[in-house]
């Protein structure tokens, strides 16, 4: 069963969320350049997808759990019709499908080529797209980013949230899910090569939505097969 998190009370408004939590953050800052250490954790983590596609996509099953499922209904009714989705991270494309049957517009991309190349031998159009690195274009209706956003650090994070939002404008949308936890590891579970995660609680989730500019909708704790998720889905607000 899932437990909503909604802010605060007498948090409605960003500066609020901010004010509550205390947030003494580093995502207000631009930063354009990654350190040493943050290219290293995406380069690698990057790696592992383009030699495992066939591991990931056998240990992922493509029929969702319940509150999957209930998370996908939930950003599809707060889309108009037709809308327009970029979403990160397609992997073997079971997210698109599932959004393009009701009606959405997806923009398909991937940053290892291997699952792009997977895509596009399918028949779908699919594009490469590093997070970090490359620009997201738009204008579109919502960014989706299903277990993606998770191999970032909490700065490389502040940085992809602000591209998110000049993606999709004010009053756009974004969907993300990411493990519940504290602090930064390397695993080598699923996968069999390492790869990068940061964990996160939701107070702490939803302070760093905030200073980038983004207000949380709903945010939801999941009991994963392994280990506990977060659920987002968050409007482009100003600060």
């Amino acid at each position: 069963m899932a437990i909503v998190r909604t802010p605060p009370e007498g948090c409605s408004s960003l500066r609020g969320i901010l004010r509550e939590s205390g947030w003494r953050g580093c995502a207000r800052r631009r930063r354009c350049e990654l350190t040493e250490g943050e290219r290293a954790n995406v380069s690698r983590t990057l790696s592992t997808y383009e030699r495992g596609v066939d591991v990931y996509l056998r240990e992922s099953s493509p029929t969702p759990s319940a509150p999957y499922a209930d998370f996908r209904r939930a950003v599809i009714d707060l889309l108009p019709p037709g809308a327009r989705m970029l979403e990160l991270g397609s992997g073997p494309g079971h997210d698109a499908l599932f959004f393009e049957e009701r009606g959405v517009q997806v923009h398909r991309t991937d940053g290892a080529r291997a699952f792009v190349e997977r895509l596009r031998a399918q028949g779908h159009s699919a594009f490469l797209l590093e997070v970090t690195a490359d620009d997201f274009g738009g204008p579109f209706d919502i960014v989706f980013a299903n277990a993606v956003l998770l191999h970032l650090t909490a700065a490389q994070l502040g940085d992809v949230l602000r591209k998110a939002g000049a993606a999709v404008g004010w009053e756009g949308l974004l969907a993300l899910t990411v493990k519940e936890g504290d602090g930064e590891a390397w695993t080598t579970a699923k996968m069999g090569e390492p790869r990068f995660f940061t964990y996160w609680r939701a107070s702490t989730l939803r302070a760093h939505l905030a200073a980038t500019g983004w207000m949380p909708l709903s945010l939801d704790r999941v009991e994963g097969r392994l280990e506990p998720w977060l659920y987002v889905i968050c409007r482009r607000a100003p600060l």
